[in-house]
């Protein structure tokens, strides 16, 4: 894979694709894992967008199938390329986009954040693509470049449909202008998984520590565990008793086992 060549595509245009990120075995392990998952998803109608699909959130307390994609050492790499080496996992979400989805408003994901543009990355969102992206089943929209804009986001904007192979990897800075494409199509459903990835010193958009239970946490690699926000950050953010939080949900685990072995 060539990382290198990613990372000037992001620093240049704000987005880069790896068309051969998974393996056809890995693919079809995730598919398979994410059945149950995608079989859940369904979609919502309101004024403004139209019909659009609810994504499932918090993916990391619902299932296990993705655990090996978020400590794959070439995403990560990626990741540190453009962020430095202290970033965590902002949020894990699957998506299915189905017929007759709108496409979204165009947005940058990295608006949490009240820090003036131009700004250096703060994020780095991805979709991993377990079916084609194409044009016509809602293929993400992006505006080349427009991560160095401090325009306000301009809706009308022309975007690039960025159309891939199942197995590919598209990543973008949290600044891009984008937007989940339209599903016109018939019967065509696009699945894909976001991993997104923000500065460990900034707020994560979702709450892993809440999220994901302590009972799950603890049985994670403990490289899943950091990636997650389990650890001392930029010389000492996030500690409890200036020690790695891990330590303490370890404890109290192990204190209310004990509790409960001993009323039993």
């Amino acid at each position: 894979m060539d990382i290198d060549g990613a990372v000037r595509c992001i620093r240049e245009d704000g987005y880069a694709v790896v068309p051969d990120f998974l393996t056809p075995d890995t693919l079809d392990r995730l598919r398979r894992g994410l059945r149950p998952v995608f079989d859940d998803i369904g979609s919502r109608m309101d004024k403004e967008h139209g019909q659009q699909t609810v994504h499932t959130h918090n993916l990391l307390d619902k299932t296990r199938a993705v655990d090996e994609v978020l400590v794959d050492d070439r995403l990560l790499a990626l990741i540190e390329a453009v962020l430095g080496p202290d970033f965590q996992v902002s949020g894990v979400a699957a998506m299915r986009p189905g017929p007759g989805d709108r496409r979204q408003r165009m947005h940058q994901d990295d608006g949490h954040y009240p820090i003036p543009r131009p700004h250096p990355p703060l994020i780095v969102n991805t979709l991993i693509a377990l079916d084609p992206f194409t044009r016509e089943n809602g293929a993400t929209e992006v505006v080349p470049g427009s991560h160095r804009s401090v325009d306000r986001v301009d809706q009308d904007t022309p975007t690039v449909s960025v159309e891939m192979p199942a197995g590919a990897l598209l990543l973008w800075e949290g600044a891009l202008w984008h937007r989940g494409g339209g599903n016109s199509t018939a019967d065509e459903y696009r699945r894909s998984i976001n991993v997104n990835f923000n500065l460990a010193w900034l707020k994560q958009r979702e709450n892993q520590f809440i999220g994901v239970p302590p009972e799950v946490v603890v049985e994670m690699p403990e490289k899943l565990q950091a990636l997650i926000g389990y650890k001392l950050t930029n010389f000492g953010l996030g500690t409890v008793d200036y020690r790695n939080p891990i330590e303490t949900v370890k404890r109290r685990l192990a204190e209310t086992t004990g509790a409960s072995t001993a009323a039993s």
